[in-house]
Parts: structure tokens; sequence; C-alpha cells
């Protein structure tokens, strides 16, 4: 069952006043090996940090020396494992209760891109936001290992002068769903224990390495 936060404005008092109404999705997911999947994630890296680069890092000042900096060259779900096909099967499940949950129709064809990111000791994943375009859908991300790091979500209406903060613990297993636009960063990880994500953008036209997931 998927659990959901919703932030949203108070009713408009003046034509001109700002409004928001978004919502973050999260569940817990139980049958993926962690221990296996952070294995497979990190034995990937070096191969992953061989191809070309994406036109950036995609803003999560990671680096050029980063998987996330290849976001575009690679899809996680590609590697055919028995903990990436659940992953898989878990997001398109997610996927489903989400648009039920607002009452709309999923999208058809639905691609996904799916990305490793890999944080050692004093990183983090600046703010940034993954898609403002026309077409821009959902986003999301599956924690696989972390320790004491949270995701921090920002009001993208309220992002200057006091900004709307929703701040959430990475714990492992879970994963989250959120609109594209929703700019996001985390807080530094202090752990020699890697901390593992894997992020995602759900698309309605195939760009880059995106793969059918409906």
């Amino acid at each position: 069952m998927m659990f959901f936060e919703r932030i949203s404005s108070d009713p408009p008092q003046t034509p001109f006043a700002p409004q928001w109404d978004y919502s973050l999705g999260d569940i817990l997911v139980k049958d993926i090996d962690l221990d296996v999947l952070s294995k497979t994630c990190l034995e990937k890296e070096k191969e992953i940090k061989k191809l070309p680069l994406s036109r950036s890092d995609g803003y999560t000042g990671l680096g050029k020396n980063s998987t996330t900096a290849r976001f575009s060259k690679y899809n996680v779900l590609e590697w055919n494992t028995l903990e990436t096909n659940k992953l898989k099967h878990h997001i398109y499940s997610g996927l489903v209760e989400y648009n039920n949950k607002f009452g709309f129709s999923l999208l058809s064809p639905l691609w996904i891109n799916c990305w490793v990111n890999i944080l050692r000791w004093g990183q983090k994943i600046k703010s940034h936001m993954h898609s403002v375009s026309p077409g821009c859908y959902l986003s999301g991300h599956f924690t696989v290992q972390a320790d004491n790091t949270s995701t921090c979500y920002i009001n993208p209406v309220n992002q200057l002068n006091d900004p709307e903060i929703t701040e959430k613990e990475n714990k492992p297993g879970e994963l989250t769903l959120f609109p594209s636009y929703v700019p996001h960063y985390t807080t530094k990880h202090y752990s020699f224990v890697p901390r593992i994500t894997i992020a995602f953008d759900l698309v309605g036209a195939k760009n880059g390495s995106s793969i059918l997931i409906n």
C-alpha cells in the first residue's frame, strides 16, 4: 500500500495568489534482497563509468566521475537480474496506485529512464529538478542502501525567501514517487558505506536509454 503526503496551498484570496497541490507517494518494498542489489550496483559502477557522459550530471553536483553523470547512457532495469526485475514490477504497480489515487488514467505508451546514484563520504546531491517540460510526468527513487540521510523536497513555488521543505528520511527498501517538476536535494552522506539509490523518470516518449514499462 502506498502512503501519500499531500503538499497544498491555502485557497487563494486574490486572482494573483500562487497555488500548488502535489503529493509524494511512498511504499515500502519487502521482497527485494537489498544486499544483493547493493552488490550488483557496486559491481556495475566501474562498467558504467566507462560509458560516455550524458549532457550533464543532472545538476546534482556529483560531477563527471559518477554513475549519475551517465544517467542517459544505460538503464538499470535492463540488467535483467531477479532484484531489478522485481523493482520494475514495484515501480509499475506504484505508478498505477499513484494515478488511481488522483483519478487519472495511466499514460500509454509509457517509457522509463532508470539510473543508479552512488554517494560516498561527504557527498550530497544538490538541489535540482528532473523536468519542467510540457510533457513532464512522474519521477522517483528507490533507496537501496543509506545511513542517516534524507531527501528534501522543495515547494516549487516557495523556493527563495523562506523555502518550504519536506524532509524525508531515506529508508532502505522505500520507493518514492513525485511529480518531475518538484525540486529536491539530499543531506550529506557521512558513512564509509556507500549510499545507493536508484532513480528514474517516467516519460511519454522514448528518449536516451528509456525502455517501455507498460
